[in-house]
């Protein structure tokens, strides 16, 4: 992490910790120097900042080029963000996602491809495990919670994040379908985080 960004990074979850509860189980679970792709269920427009203070690695994310406008392009930049344009194919997101991933560095990508209201269906797209399986990448599953409101934090709630343990994802895998079904397995571990960590949720 660059030094700008471990203060921007710890600035966060110390005022997460007082306004949110922020409350992060399975940061250890996190590998060290190795190529990553860290996928996370996305409710929220700032998911990517929620990922970034639970996880303790520089991230890289993908994001659609439409979100970098004049006035927010700094903040991009500072998360780790570059433009993915989705109607032209992607293909040079792509090669920068796979370039990053081969000199090891972690790359955040949300399965789900958009943002999803809670308790909304939703299927997963094959990007986390195509570019995990071409990268030979490690999965880093993330479960961002709810943001407790202003009387639920009264009464002591928290902001629970879950970072499960890395998967390997099997190298020969082969074409669209494939892809897909194992994205759906990875989007259900996801979701089963919350549910294998003993701890009391308030």
């Amino acid at each position: 992490m660059s030094s700008r960004y471990r203060l921007f990074r710890g600035m966060l979850r110390a005022l997460g910790r007082i306004f949110l509860g922020f409350t992060v189980h399975g940061a250890e679970n996190t590998p060290d120097r190795v190529s990553l792709v860290v996928a996370s269920n996305h409710r929220r427009f700032f998911d990517p900042v929620f990922v970034c203070m639970a996880v303790p690695r520089r991230l890289q994310w993908m994001a659609k080029k439409e979100l970098f406008v004049p006035g927010l392009r700094w903040f991009f930049a500072l998360i780790g963000s570059f433009p993915v344009d989705r109607q032209g194919g992607g293909r040079a997101a792509l090669r920068v996602a796979l370039g990053f991933l081969g000199e090891g560095f972690a790359l955040g990508i949300f399965p789900e491809g958009t943002r999803r209201k809670e308790g909304a269906s939703s299927e997963a797209k094959s990007g986390a495990v195509m570019l995990a399986v071409r990268g030979d990448a490690r999965v880093l599953p993330v479960f961002v919670g709810r943001i407790p409101g202003p009387a639920a934090r009264l009464r002591g709630e928290k902001f629970h994040i879950y970072v499960g343990e890395p998967l390997a994802m099997d190298k020969n895998l082969r074409g669209r379908q494939q892809y897909r079904e194992a994205a759906d397995d990875l989007l259900r571990s996801i979701y089963a985080l919350p549910e294998q960590e003993p701890v009391d949720r308030r």
